[in-house]
């Protein structure tokens, strides 16, 4: 992108902000998972007690590290993973996955669908903890989803699976 993409001016805030806001609507809280300009983001939201900062210290291993990371402070028996680069995803959606979960005994997670492609939020049970944690930094949630029970719900919702990855993906997001 050419600059750092999480504080680009964003509706009444950043992108960032705007995806954290969304979200709140719906989770008691937030696990902030920061690395690269972890001090920024942490500055960001420090005065938000609903936000809980964690650095991944190895975040240059990928995204899946960030998840080992985050997932040390769960507290809760659901909890969502999403990027912070995804400021459309809005609070009906974080409600259905929430509500399909639990019409779901059994299910362990719930992922969006848009045009057959997995998106974000992801909703998890606790239960999959454990499977994060064990597998190695560099690994990915695939790994994760193939060893637990997966309901994947499509949906006609193209802000599941854009996010803000280029320029051309901020104009036309702010657009």
């Amino acid at each position: 992108m050419g600059t750092w993409k999480l504080v680009l001016p964003y509706k009444t805030g950043t992108i960032v902000e705007e995806t954290v806001t969304n979200a709140l609507c719906c989770c008691s809280r937030i696990i902030l998972v920061t690395g690269y300009r972890g001090t920024e983001l942490e500055r960001m939201f420090k005065n938000n007690k609903k936000i809980i900062p964690i650095r991944n210290t190895e975040y240059n291993r990928g995204m899946f590290s960030s998840i080992q990371t985050g997932v040390t402070l769960i507290k809760t028996e659901y909890f969502f993973i999403t990027m912070g680069d995804m400021p459309e995803i809005d609070t009906d959606l974080y409600n259905l996955l929430l509500n399909t979960m639990k019409d779901n005994p059994g299910i362990e997670i719930v992922r969006p669908l848009y045009n057959n492609k997995r998106g974000h939020p992801v909703l998890l049970n606790k239960s999959v903890i454990p499977t994060i944690r064990s597998e190695p930094a560099d690994s990915e949630m695939k790994n994760v989803f193939t060893r637990h029970r997966v309901l994947d719900i499509p949906l006609n919702l193209p802000e599941t699976f854009e996010d803000i990855d280029t320029k051309e993906d901020y104009r036309k997001a702010v657009t």
